[in-house]
């Protein structure tokens, strides 16, 4: 009875299953197949005509700056809206409708929803322009020293926008630019021309009222060193080898150019704009070979800020982004803070001037383990800063808190504590002593761009946000004698001056050293401490185009007492979009 009951359940399955794919091969087959003759047209309730179109406030007719941009007339790109139920008539929503696609079974006018949507877009729906929103066209959204049309996490002055990524984008970009709103524009412009966004240089995507713009830059570098180093691309002291090895190298490489992409999409939750950015370099797997290397993507940035919040792969909250020096090299000083991590973050104004903010992320025990064991992360990292922002400069007090883990093979689970300080600012002292504004001069001087730069850095199980010590295990170290956990003691330190000549030319002197401890019984050639020397020159023919010449120095001191030591000539072409 059993088997017989079974084979009965079976045999439905089956009768339900081809009905199933019979019925949707009918539809499909319905929907491909044009209607006879015989079929009559669907019958579609009357309603009443559609709107006619609305021109935003304060347009009055096509803007004059548009007259010789004009193409030959073309169907709307539209912004879509979606309806509840279906149209009344065909001409519902048809102001700025689109044909309808070949094959499709809508009303004319109409779209069905595709399969890859979300269910909040309805079955059927039209095609329309929707203006933004009025406080996109006023100047205070992008001067407002709070939140804004820049985000918060941005910071500089009140209505300007700082560079995105002072380590790569070179000094042809200036170092802030003014934002100012886009011109209105009528519903047939938008629909003929391309139109600017949110911010300079980018574009509203047709049919939506969220802008981007696609941004990065590409760059060429040829590279000499006097003495094997084990980086080609970046001048990292700590893989200088040592003991000393003989040898020149060269090297030509463009691994660290970088695309990226930037949107902003104002919202009526208090005038908070969403924007995105992402972008990646080439900067990744092994070295450029005989073939010139498999160059693979490699993340940098993803993140999305809404009002107070950042949330996303980003610099850390202990890092101050922008206090990094105009270096020819990529790598920048070594004892200066750099980690992007996977971070949520918050940034509250205090003030006109005055910003904190904390953030969590990601976190990560590098730890010397002599094979003794494993690192483990139990609680994510903590760091907090205080701003304080100016026209001639910012300064910038960090402090970040960790939990360091490490798993014995054959023992407990030890658990210490990192620390860290950091302390950093940038000033235009020529500027500041003779009264000038170094950002909002319509053409500043050179005396006016030149700028000093310093940071200082100490604590003990944060070398993993020291450039120099990153992925080397000196957040801690295991006593290979006793198995007990020490974390170490790391401190970091840059200095910088850039003098602008004048607009097109500036020199660039930059000096910076990295000091660690140790943990008891550590071998002898366990890294103690580095200095870095980078002198360049550089030369911006036009607006975005960077051309710089540098020499570097770099020494490695080991516990031992050796050193390692390399001269190196680096020479860089880039050109920033």
């Amino acid at each position: 009875m059993a088997r017989r009951t079974g084979l009965h359940l079976a045999g439905m399955f089956f009768r339900l299953a081809i009905s199933a794919l019979v019925g949707l091969g009918s539809a499909d087959l319905s929907v491909a197949q044009p209607a006879s003759s015989s079929q009559s047209a669907p019958t579609v309730p009357s309603a009443p005509p559609a709107a006619p179109p609305v021109t935003p406030t304060g347009s009055h007719g096509p803007s004059p700056g548009f007259a010789d941009l004009r193409v030959p007339d073309a169907p709307a790109a539209p912004e879509r809206s979606t309806l509840p139920t279906a149209p009344t008539s065909p001409a519902a929503g048809a102001t700025y409708a689109q044909p309808p696609p070949n094959g499709a079974s809508a009303p004319p006018g109409l779209y069905p929803r595709e399969s890859q949507q979300p269910p909040g877009v309805g079955q059927l729906f039209r095609w329309a322009w929707a203006p933004l929103q009025d406080f996109v066209y006023q100047p205070a959204y992008y001067e407002t020293p709070g939140i804004g049309a820049r985000a918060l996490a941005d910071y500089g002055p009140a209505g300007y926008q700082p560079r995105v990524d002072p380590q790569g984008e070179g000094p042809g970009v200036p170092e802030f630019t003014r934002l100012y709103p886009p011109a209105r524009v009528t519903p047939e412009e938008r629909e003929k021309f391309v139109t600017r966004g949110l911010f300079p240089g980018s574009f509203l995507v047709p049919g939506t009222d969220t802008s981007f713009r696609l941004r990065g830059f590409a760059r060429l570098v040829g590279i000499w060193d006097s003495h094997p180093i084990d980086t080609k691309d970046l001048f990292i002291t700590s893989a200088i080898p040592v003991p000393q090895t003989d040898g020149k190298q060269f090297n030509v490489s463009a691994r660290i150019s970088r695309i990226g992409l930037e949107t902003w999409t104002p919202t009526v939750v208090h005038d908070w704009t969403v924007h995105t950015f992402i972008d990646a370099d080439f900067l990744n797997g092994a070295a450029q070979g005989v073939s010139g290397g498999a160059n693979p993507f490699r993340l940098r940035n993803a993140w999305v800020d809404f009002g107070y919040f950042r949330l996303g792969q980003q610099n850390t909250v202990f890092q101050d982004s922008n206090a990094w020096p105009s270096t020819v090299d990529f790598g920048g000083p070594r004892g200066i803070i750099s980690l992007r991590v996977p971070e949520a973050r918050v940034t509250i104004p205090l003030s006109d001037e005055l910003y904190w903010a904390t953030g969590v992320s990601q976190p990560f025990s590098d730890i010397t383990t002599h094979g003794l064991g494993d690192n483990v992360q139990r609680v994510p990292d903590f760091a907090t800063h205080l701003r304080y922002e100016t026209d001639f400069g910012h300064a910038q007090l960090s402090s970040a808190c960790r939990s360091i883990g490490f798993r014995a093979a054959d023992g407990p689970t030890q658990y210490e504590c990192g620390w860290g300080v950091s302390a950093s600012g940038v000033v235009h002292p020529w500027a500041l002593l003779f009264g000038s504004n170094p950002v909002r001069t319509e053409n500043p001087t050179g005396l006016d761009r030149s700028r000093f730069l310093v940071q200082y850095n100490v604590g003990r199980g944060i070398g993993r946000n020291i450039d120099d010590l990153l992925g080397i295990g000196l957040d801690a170290q295991v006593d290979p004698v006793t198995g007990q956990l020490h974390t170490v003691y790391a401190s970091g330190w840059t200095a910088s001056y850039e003098h602008w000549f004048d607009e097109k030319w500036l020199a660039n002197v930059t000096y910076s050293g990295v000091l660690t401890g140790n943990a008891p019984n550590q071998p002898g050639n366990t890294y103690v401490g580095a200095k870095y020397l980078a002198v360049s020159l550089w030369f911006i023919p036009v607006g975005n185009l960077s051309m710089g010449i540098e020499y570097l120095w770099g020494e490695h001191k080991v516990l031992d007492g050796q050193r390692g030591k390399d001269n190196r000539i680096n020479a860089m072409f880039q050109y920033d979009f």
